[in-house]
């Protein structure tokens, strides 16, 4: 699968053929092959999520943890619950932003990992208990009396080396700090599910779903933990540099500042109760409903952000759309960025970041920063309302600028894992956050409406 001829696929007209042909252009063989490179699952469960990987005989495992993970991260109640969990979760850093000196992606990566896992895995996520499994994840070279001021950028062991545990060849030498994290890792999360209680171990309904998948195939709690690191990778990797590249687009335009402000506190800020006029709500489902320009923002940034690629495994010989011969046992490739750029589609200002172009409808198809077709990234409602809430509680709530009085630049992005889309940036962005003189004696809460 690794080897062979590869046809690549920009054509937005091929790429819907592509989608309609989901049983002989395969995705889920990629789930199989290179999520045992990810995560170092036994052969025991390599056979077991390689049987009715394409529906052959029923849905066999890969198809039904996917449907179980769709179902628990559909628009819903579900998510509301995982999307309030996070934000609970969060408060407690916005709360310290208030004259704040960060490194903006280092602070970043501390706060997604721990209230993202929280809001998944519950009061007994294995990273609240251990502090190293961060360390494991996200390598900070260094830091400042615990706080997010370390002058040094980010590195990463797991993550940093997953393109060599991908090779498969002596990870523990080619790979010894990711081939390490990822143990750590899966050990922490064996121990969270020989103690997971099923209905009774507080968590969100994916965790829920996937212990209960894992189990009825019979999956040890061994490879279930081993499971779990590529789920944390679905989870972090794309979430984090997302939302770096959404504040720092943001706050970078003045003009989208004051607007997305003026929108927000337009159609989704409150004070319920007369008695505490100080008291304001960001009201979350109205935000996600109303705010078109914030959410035209976090379409854009993505539009020139995500530079993944979609894969397919070619099953048998195919005629697609009637013209080109796809060989048996080939690959196909749907580069993001090329499609993504591509000025017949979007215009001339293609390679433009232009915040309001979402508001406008554009070609769906060509769109694809969460895959397409029977790839269609599950946790993408999950994603977007995450991000969208975090910028727009931090938006309200402060200014941000360059330490050095200079205006916020866009860092470029650094390609370092080929199963990420959205790359983090080459170097970190050192910021100073302020409280807006109007929000001094303002508290702040959420509500889920």
């Amino acid at each position: 699968m690794l080897n062979g001829k590869v046809y690549i696929v920009t054509s937005p007209t091929l790429v819907s053929a592509v989608n309609r042909s989901s049983k002989v252009l395969a995705f889920n063989p990629f789930i199989a092959q290179l999520g045992k490179r990810i995560t170092g699952h036994d052969e025991t469960t390599s056979r077991i999520v390689q049987h009715n990987l394409n529906g052959e005989n029923g849905s066999g495992y890969v198809i039904e943890v996917h449907d179980a993970i769709v179902t628990a991260l559909a628009p819903g109640k579900n998510l509301e619950k995982m999307t309030e969990a996070m934000l609970w979760e969060a408060s407690a850093y916005l709360d310290k932003l208030k004259d704040q000196e960060v490194d903006l992606f280092g602070w970043t990566q501390q706060m997604v990992t721990m209230c993202s896992t929280r809001a998944i895995y519950g009061p007994k996520n294995p990273f609240n208990s251990d502090p190293n499994l961060t360390t494991a994840f996200w390598f900070v070279a260094a830091s400042c009396n615990g706080d997010y001021c370390c002058s040094d950028f980010i590195r990463r062991q797991f993550d940093r080396d997953l393109n060599l545990l991908l090779l498969d060849l002596a990870p523990q030498i080619l790979a010894p700090k990711g081939n390490r994290a990822r143990l750590t890792l899966a050990g922490a999360f064996q121990q969270y599910f020989e103690n997971f209680v099923p209905g009774r171990t507080p968590c969100s309904a994916m965790a829920q779903a996937r212990y209960t998948t894992n189990t009825h195939h019979g999956i040890t709690s061994l490879n279930q933990g081993r499971l779990e690191v590529g789920t944390l990778l679905g989870i972090l990797a794309n979430t984090i540099p997302t939302l770096f590249y959404m504040l720092v687009r943001i706050y970078s335009d003045p003009i989208l500042v004051q607007d997305i402000r003026a929108e927000l506190e337009t159609t989704s800020v409150s004070t319920p109760d007369p008695s505490e006029p100080t008291t304001r709500y960001l009201r979350i489902l109205s935000m996600r409903e109303n705010c078109s320009l914030l959410h035209s923002t976090f379409q854009e940034l993505l539009r020139l952000h995500a530079r993944g690629a979609s894969a397919r495994f070619i099953r048998e010989d195919i005629m697609l759309d009637g013209q080109y011969l796809l060989k048996k046992g080939m690959v196909v490739q749907m580069p993001m960025a090329v499609m993504h750029s591509d000025s017949t589609i979007w215009g001339a200002d293609a390679t433009e970041f232009q915040p309001r172009r979402f508001l406008n409808k554009h070609n769906l198809v060509a769109y694809r920063p969460f895959g397409g077709g029977a790839s269609l990234c599950p946790g993408r409602h999950f994603v977007t309302l995450e991000t969208l809430a975090l910028a727009a509680c931090m938006v309200l709530r402060y200014d941000m600028a360059s330490v050095d009085g200079e205006p916020l630049h866009i860092p470029t992005q650094k390609q370092e894992s080929l199963a990420t889309n959205v790359f983090p940036p080459e170097h970190d962005v050192r910021v100073r956050f302020k409280e807006r003189e109007n929000c001094k004696n303002v508290t702040w809460s959420f509500t889920m409406s």
